[in-house]
């Protein structure tokens, strides 16, 4: 919407479910931002998805890409306590990168960044406190966000 339209590549994947606008509606939104709020946790594989008339059409599937966490069965990074959650500090720089020559060097805001970790009710207050595993992840992430903004 930075344009006032929608890109070009959306267009012709999601089509006519797109929603229509006028075009002072698309004077209107041009440009109307003031930041770009971004959330960062993990980073995946993608690969072409086959395409098929039996899968429905819906934004699950509009990007046409196959996403997975493991390539040749080496996983991207860590895991976290959570299935989907795999630890790639260097992603947070390829995405700041990615965002910053896309939209013309606009203001950007990490909204949310963080990392779950496996439940582990026998740990003591202290034990629980000292969390090295959110630590490392922290430093990591903010050492490849320091790169992006050099």
């Amino acid at each position: 919407m930075a344009s006032g339209d929608y890109p070009d590549n959306m267009r012709s994947l999601v089509g006519n479910r797109l929603p229509k606008f006028s075009q002072d509606q698309s004077i209107a939104v041009k440009g109307s931002f003031d930041f770009l709020g971004l959330n960062y946790y993990s980073a995946a594989y993608a690969a072409n998805a086959s395409t098929s008339n039996s899968v429905p059409t819906s934004y699950l599937t509009d990007s046409r890409v196959t996403l997975t966490s493991q390539r040749n069965g080496v996983p991207i990074g860590p895991k976290s306590g959570s299935d989907w959650l795999y630890v790639y500090p260097r992603g947070i720089q390829d995405m700041l990168l990615y965002v910053k020559a896309r939209y013309n060097d606009q203001t950007i805001y990490i909204i949310e960044n963080g990392v779950s970790e496996i439940d582990n009710g026998t740990l003591t207050l202290e034990e629980a406190l000292r969390d090295d595993l959110r630590i490392d992840y922290h430093c990591r992430h903010f050492y490849f966000f320091q790169r992006a903004i050099q």
